[in-house]
């Protein structure tokens, strides 16, 4: 991974986050099914990567979940840029470990249904990504994500995964043979956006978008898409606007002392980095039966920033 790319500006972003113990089972899962190698007979899981922040967050999460102690090493690569290789090696209880993370049952691999039902579908993903993901920077000629996986199955459950999101997101992932592994790519910009928001890189997603917007200015005629464009990147940041404000409250208040309409807005919201007023409105009257116009889901999220500005003593 080359210092300074967008590839490590996304990866170190995913780094950053906070995670629940049920998304870093989740985020453990995917990194040690792309990137481990288990020896059953040795009793040993290694894993490698080039990124030390990758390193201290595989290594902090082994230790808070399992309650033990990887070794952990580190060497130079014998290349021209002779990067710092940092190694992880789990020499204990294994088996037990493999089957919390729902990756082996018996020494025999399973694929981790239940882990990704609670709350580890978009940590799994990221996890991988971590693992072996690159993507292209937004000002290049194209645009490219990929994962890289040992086996065709893993690479089919992947986009499997992906689609997942289809409803919501359009994310066409297709995967192809390459030197012995499996590549699952996806290769248009819309979606490559729509990869970060899934993976909750929120920073990563809003440059790539402010970028392909300036591109897309300069490039095409093509006012409409621009317009629609400069809208998704001002929700986003409207959103995240939100988010800081629901955090302040839950910190400092608590959510469960707002109202019910309140809170469910709240949970929606956290848990749709980018979807619309409109779209919350939607959710609210299928989800919950509770009909509101984008106004009034406006005028919610108003009294909960002026709240979060109390607060903060702000006002």
């Amino acid at each position: 991974m080359k210092r300074g790319s967008f590839t490590q500006t996304v990866k170190d972003e995913i780094c950053s986050l906070e995670y629940t113990d049920a998304q870093l089972l989740g985020l453990l899962s995917g990194f040690i099914m792309t990137n481990g190698r288990v020896d059953f007979d040795n009793d040993v899981i290694s894993l490698s990567t080039e990124s030390s922040k990758i390193a201290k967050l595989i290594y902090k999460s082994i230790n808070h979940l399992f309650n033990i102690s990887p070794i952990f090493t580190y060497s130079k690569k014998m290349k021209l840029d002779k990067c710092v290789v940092y190694n992880i090696k789990i020499v204990t209880c294994i088996e037990e470990i493999l089957e919390e993370l729902e990756l082996y049952r018996d020494r025999e691999e399973i694929v981790p249904h239940d882990l990704i039902l609670n709350n580890g579908l978009r940590s799994f993903i990221a996890g991988v990504f971590l693992a072996s993901g690159s993507v292209n920077s937004p000002s290049g000629d194209n645009y490219h994500l990929q994962m890289v996986v040992d086996t065709e199955q893993d690479g089919k459950f992947l986009i499997k995964l992906l689609n997942r999101f289809r409803n919501e997101k359009n994310m066409d992932s297709k995967m192809i043979a390459r030197r012995k592994k499996y590549v699952v790519y996806i290769k248009k910009a819309d979606q490559i956006a729509n990869f970060l928001a899934v993976v909750n890189a929120s920073t990563s997603m809003l440059q790539f978008e402010n970028v392909r917007i300036e591109k897309d200015f300069i490039n095409s005629d093509n006012r409409y898409q621009i317009c629609y464009n400069a809208n998704y990147q001002k929700t986003l940041e409207k959103a995240t606007k939100q988010i800081e404000d629901i955090k302040i409250i839950e910190e400092k208040l608590g959510l469960k002392l707002l109202n019910e309409k309140e809170q469910i807005i709240a949970k929606i919201r956290l848990d749709n980095v980018d979807i619309p007023l409109s779209q919350i409105a939607d959710i609210l009257l299928d989800e919950y039966q509770i009909k509101m116009s984008k106004s009034s889901v406006n005028r919610v999220f108003i009294s909960l920033h002026e709240l979060a500005e109390r607060l903060e003593g702000k006002k």
